[in-house]
């Protein structure tokens, strides 16, 4: 019998997922950027029901690119930065 099939109980099944999880197929979702009751992020990389938190890697992506996620996340950070000036320079405005 498999290892995975032995593992019956919560307590079981966390385990063997702990010691055979790995995280070599470039994972992403777990901050997923959506408008949903799961989603983390908005559109604006903001952490939602936190003010002054965005998330800004891989781990908004709603779902595994087809290639490597590097060239992606190298976007949602150059995104995230003309973001974040545009929201300096407003709070510049709003201030002035």
């Amino acid at each position: 019998m498999p290892a995975s099939a032995a593992a019956q109980t919560d307590a079981q099944i966390e385990a063997f997922i702990r010691n055979h999880a790995d995280t070599i197929y470039h994972p992403v979702g777990s901050c997923r950027m959506g408008s949903g009751p799961l989603d983390v992020v908005n559109s604006r990389l903001q952490v939602h029901g936190t003010q002054g938190l965005r998330v800004v890697d891989a781990s908004i992506m709603p779902s595994v690119v087809g290639g490597n996620t590097n060239g992606p996340t190298i976007m949602i950070a150059e995104k995230a930065v003309d973001m974040i000036l545009a929201d300096a320079r407003q709070a510049e405005r709003l201030a002035a």
